[in-house]
C-alpha cells in the first residue's frame, strides 16, 4: 500500500475510535483512569449502556476540545479535566459521576465557544435551571448553595414549573457520603481541596427541599430532605458538626472547622428547623436544631462589634468584619429565627444589626501624638473608630493643605501618619478626620497639632 494510503487508513482508524468514545491506547501503557472507572461501573450495573456511552462522549470531546484551546480557555477546561482525572485516580469518581460529568460537559461546551465571563457570574446553561459559577483558573463549577437558594426562590414566587423543574436536576446531583446525601463543591477554595461540603449549602437543601416537597405534593422530596441530615450528625470533614462546650456549630466549609462563619450557622440552623415543620416525626433532625441552636444563642453576641457585625471568628478570635451583602445576611437569618422562635436572642441581633444601617461612625477619642511635635518628625493622628468604613484627614496650616489622604479600615485603635515639614519656627496645624461607613453614614471630627520649629543642624566640621 502506497505511504498516503497508510496515513489515510490510520486517519480513519482514529476518527473511529474517537466516534466510539475512545482512544487507542499505546502497548504497555497505562489504561486512561476516567475510562477504566466507567467501565468499571458499567461493568458492575451501577450504570447503564446510555450512562457509559454518554460519559465516554462526554470526556473524549473534552480531550478534543482542549487540543484546539489555548490561553486561559485551555487552562480553565484543564482545571476540570484534571480535577475529574484525580478523582478516577483516588477511586472517587464512581459516585460523583453524574455531577463530574455535568460539570464537564458544561465547561467543554462553553470554553469551546466563549472566553471567560465575569468573575463570580452565575450561569444557566443548556436549558437547565441548573446553576454554574464561574470561579477564575477554576471554570464553571457547581454551586450548590446558589441552586437551592434558587428553589427556595422558586417556592417562594410560586413558580412551581421550575420548582419541578430545578428540584428534579438536584436530585440527579446528589452524592452519598458517609451514609448521607450531599451536594458537593468540586474545585479548591480557601485551602480546600475537593469534594468538600457546606453546612449553609446542606441546611438550605433540606429547607428548599422540604418546601418543594409539601407545595408539589411529592413525598420522595422529603425523603431526599431527610437523607441529607447525617450531615450535622458527623463531625468535620465528614460532615459538618463542630462540637462546642454548648451545642454543636455547623461549618460554613467542611475542611476548615475553626471558621466560625455567622451567616453560615445561622442559615444552616434556620434550614434545619424548616425541614422540622414538615417533619415534626424526625426527632433526628430536632435534635440537630436545638444543638446548633444552643450554640447560636450562646455565641451570637460575640458577633456584634457595637456598631456593626462580625463575618467570622476564626477559633472564636475577633475576625473581619462583614460586608454589606454578609451584615445583610447577618440580619435576615437572626431576624428569621427571632420570628420562629421569638428568642430574646435572635430578636435583639436582628434589632441591632437593621439600626446599624443607619448610625453615623464614629472617630473618638482622636488626638495627635505626640504633642507638641517636632517638625520634620513623624506624627500619628489617632482614632478610635467605630466600624468599618473609609477614614480621611486633611491637615492645613494658614490656608494651604499640607496633607489630604485617605484609607480603609477596620473598627478600633488606629492611626494616619504624617511628618511635617521641616521649619524651625512654631507652627499650629489643624485637621480634620472624615470618616464614612460602608453604607455611606459619615461623621468628622477636628483637632490641632502644635508642632515645635526643627532643631538647628550642626554645621559639619571641615
Amino acid at each position: 500500500m502506497p505511504a498516503g494510503g497508510f496515513r489515510l487508513l490510520a486517519a480513519a482508524l482514529a476518527a473511529c475510535a474517537l466516534a466510539a468514545g475512545a482512544t487507542a491506547v499505546p502497548a504497555g501503557a497505562a489504561p486512561d483512569p476516567v475510562r477504566a472507572t466507567i467501565t468499571r461501573a458499567f461493568e458492575r450495573g451501577t450504570i447503564d449502556e446510555d450512562q457509559r456511552s454518554s460519559y465516554l462522549s462526554t470526556y473524549s470531546a473534552a480531550l478534543r476540545t482542549r487540543k484546539f484551546l489555548s490561553g486561559g480557555r485551555r487552562a480553565e477546561l484543564t482545571y476540570v479535566i484534571d480535577t475529574v482525572r484525580r478523582f478516577a485516580r483516588q477511586r472517587r469518581l464512581t459516585a460523583r459521576l453524574a455531577p463530574m460529568f455535568l460539570i464537564l460537559q458544561r465547561n467543554r461546551d462553553w470554553w469551546a465557544k466563549a472566553g471567560p465571563p465575569g468573575s463570580g457570574a452565575r450561569l444557566q446553561l443548556g436549558g437547565s435551571r441548573v446553576i454554574f459559577q464561574y470561579f477564575p483558573g477554576k471554570g464553571l463549577q457547581l454551586h450548590p448553595l446558589a441552586n437551592f437558594g434558587k428553589l427556595n426562590g422558586y417556592w417562594q414566587g410560586k413558580r412551581n414549573t421550575d420548582l419541578r423543574s430545578l428540584a428534579d436536576d438536584l436530585v440527579e446531583l446528589a452524592v452519598e457520603r458517609n451514609g448521607f446525601l450531599t451536594w458537593e463543591y468540586y474545585f479548591s477554595f480557601g485551602g480546600g481541596l475537593p469534594p468538600w461540603i457546606s453546612g449553609m449549602a446542606q441546611g438550605t437543601a433540606m429547607q428548599a427541599l422540604a418546601r418543594a416537597s409539601n407545595r408539589l405534593a411529592d413525598p420522595a422530596l422529603l425523603e431526599v430532605a431527610a437523607r441529607a441530615r447525617g450531615a450535622f450528625d458527623l463531625s468535620t470533614p465528614k460532615g459538618v458538626r463542630v462540637p462546642q462546650s454548648a451545642g454543636d456549630w455547623y461549618a460554613l466549609y467542611s475542611f476548615d472547622p475553626r471558621l466560625y462563619v455567622l451567616n453560615g450557622h445561622l442559615q444552616a440552623v434556620n434550614g434545619i428547623r424548616t425541614y422540622t415543620e414538615f417533619a415534626p416525626a424526625d426527632t433526628a433532625a430536632i435534635e440537630r436544631f436545638r444543638a446548633g441552636d444552643v450554640a447560636a444563642r450562646e455565641r451570637l453576641p460575640s458577633f456584634d462589634t457595637g456598631a456593626w457585625s462580625l463575618y467570622s471568628r476564626p477559633s472564636w478570635k475577633p475576625g473581619p468584619e462583614a460586608s454589606v451583602n454578609y451584615h445583610t445576611l447577618n440580619r435576615d437569618f437572626a431576624r428569621n429565627l427571632c420570628r420562629a422562635t421569638e428568642v430574646p436572642v435572635y430578636c435583639d441581633a436582628s434589632e441591632h444589626f437593621t439600626r446599624y444601617f443607619k448610625e453615623d461612625p464614629t472617630v473618638d477619642p482622636h488626638g495627635a501624638v505626640p504633642s507638641p511635635a517636632v517638625a520634620g518628625r513623624g506624627v500619628r493622628f489617632r482614632f478610635n473608630l467605630s466600624k468599618v468604613g473609609r477614614v480621611g484627614i486633611v491637615v492645613r496650616y494658614g490656608g494651604r493643605a499640607y496633607l489630604s489622604t485617605s484609607a480603609s479600615f477596620p473598627h478600633g485603635e488606629r492611626y494616619i501618619r504624617w511628618v511635617p515639614p521641616r521649619v524651625t519656627n512654631e507652627r499650629t496645624y489643624t485637621y480634620t478626620l472624615f470618616a464614612r461607613d460602608l453604607v455611606g453614614n459619615s461623621a468628622s471630627a477636628s483637632g490641632e497639632v502644635r508642632v515645635k520649629g526643627a532643631p538647628k543642624r550642626k554645621a559639619r566640621a571641615r
